[in-house]
């Protein structure tokens, strides 16, 4: 009988360790489960009652967070075990990434490089970090690009886009974007305005004596192109200029030096190119075939870029917003994310050009 007791007594006692050990498990797996809950930025900005930029800029660029709130960020994201994470191991659930990207064309163009340093500086001073695209003049690569850095950042700046504007659209269904320089139905734009420069431009030739302008076109593919060519034929024919088109198969110096052989078959005394690199290449091929300028051709750019006022002759050009594009762009994205300006129009926002006269235009040699 004793053993019997003490067999069932046993018996009884693994019961309830087995239950104890099953109730332990129960809770490890819980508690495992919400310690695999990914802390965001936005519950340390929630605890603190901060945004998520400012705790983005206290750990990115603590000078620009005060003393205090640095301290008590630091503190909840300890208590809370956030942990600031490299952009490869970001979750696409975990929330915002407090990071854009901007798109642009050819970072070997100086212009280019002028959005990204504008776009970059505005960036820094929101508390936000910008991812740079290279598209290399391709609408493939920028699309495999984009793809690849749409699940890391919050929006997307594209700058001088190759892609077709359903494309773009459909991009902007699942990312906020602003364009640049382009105008896209649903799509808000940031578009430096050529046509106050160019109606300067031909002016400016016309009271030098020009009758007649030859115009070095850029990608066919470009949206400014087309714009371009539009406003020069309206302006030249209220002027009562004869307008002549050339195309170049590249936006560079090699593109615009291989332009000079057909325009020297049939030249004007003055030119008008797409931008500031397709003219200076011009003007090299020229000079190399002993035409003077501005004493036989006077030559106009586009864009203003930094290297048009140190080449001979220090080229004339229309000066176009970029800076003011790309740092409104950013400050349109960011307003955007913020619920700032949800409910605005899409109206673009235009910059407006100006013209700059230099060395490589003159009166017309009679």
């Amino acid at each position: 009988m004793r053993d019997e007791r003490c067999a069932d007594d046993g018996q009884r006692a693994g019961d309830g360790r087995r239950a104890e050990g099953s109730a332990m498990t129960d809770g490890e797996e819980r508690a495992g489960s919400e310690d695999r809950r990914r802390v965001t930025i936005r519950d340390v900005a929630r605890e603190v009652g901060v945004s998520p930029s400012t705790v983005s800029r206290a750990f990115a660029r603590p000078g620009r967070v005060s003393a205090e709130t640095a301290r008590r960020i630091r503190e909840v994201s300890d208590r809370l075990g956030y942990r600031v994470d490299a952009i490869s191991s970001y979750d696409p659930a975990g929330g915002l990434t407090d990071q854009i990207a901007i798109v642009v064309s050819d970072l070997a163009n100086p212009i280019f490089a002028d959005y990204v340093k504008a776009a970059q500086h505005r960036c820094l001073e929101l508390g936000y970090g910008l991812l740079v695209i290279d598209s290399e003049e391709t609408g493939a690569i920028e699309k495999n690009a984009v793809e690849l850095a749409r699940p890391h950042v919050d929006g997307i700046i594209l700058g001088s886009s190759r892609r077709s504007d359903s494309a773009i659209r459909k991009l902007a269904e699942t990312k906020p974007v602003i364009v640049l320089n382009r105008s896209i139905r649903g799509v808000k734009s940031i578009i430096g305005n050529v046509q106050t420069g160019l109606e300067e431009a031909v002016s400016h030739l016309v009271q030098l004596g020009h009758a007649d302008i030859t115009y070095i076109s850029g990608p066919q593919s470009s949206w400014q192109e087309g714009t371009r060519w539009r406003i020069m034929t309206a302006l030249c024919s209220v002027h009562g200029i004869r307008l002549r088109r050339i195309p170049s198969d590249s936006p560079s110096f090699a593109g615009g030096y291989r332009c000079a052989e057909a325009f020297l078959r049939n030249p004007t005394t003055a030119v008008v190119a797409f931008n500031d690199m397709i003219a200076i290449g011009f003007i090299a091929a020229l000079r190399a075939q002993h035409v003077s300028v501005p004493g036989q051709v006077s030559v106009v750019g586009i864009d203003d870029i930094p290297v048009s006022s140190l080449v001979t002759p220090a080229l004339t050009s229309v000066r176009m917003p970029r800076r003011e594009t790309a740092a409104a762009a950013v400050d349109e994205l960011v307003g955007r994310l913020r619920r700032i300006k949800a409910h605005e129009g899409m109206r673009p926002l235009v910059v407006d050009s100006t013209f700059v006269v230099r060395a490589s235009t003159a009166q017309v040699s009679r």
